[in-house]
């Protein structure tokens, strides 16, 4: 049986919420994770942050410019 992998982030509410990983893509500079909630079709991007002293955060891209790169990226990856 496959472990899925998944990271913890706070939702727009302030709770703690898991999620499961689904995929990362880089583009240029930047570093993404594709996820999802468990057994959901839908799915998330969020931007790796660097805090210093090897701590990451991921914040959320919205459905803009930057969602649609993050995207084509993934197609383009995934077909």
């Amino acid at each position: 049986m496959e472990k899925t992998q998944s990271i913890t982030v706070e939702n727009e509410y302030g709770k703690m919420v898991e999620l499961e990983f689904i995929d990362k893509i880089v583009i240029g500079n930047d570093k993404y994770v594709i996820v999802s909630m468990p057994g959901s079709g839908d799915a998330n991007a969020y931007r790796e942050v660097s805090r210093g002293n090897d701590q990451i955060e991921y914040a959320s891209i919205g459905s803009g410019a930057e969602f649609k790169r993050v995207l084509e990226a993934y197609n383009a990856k995934n077909s």
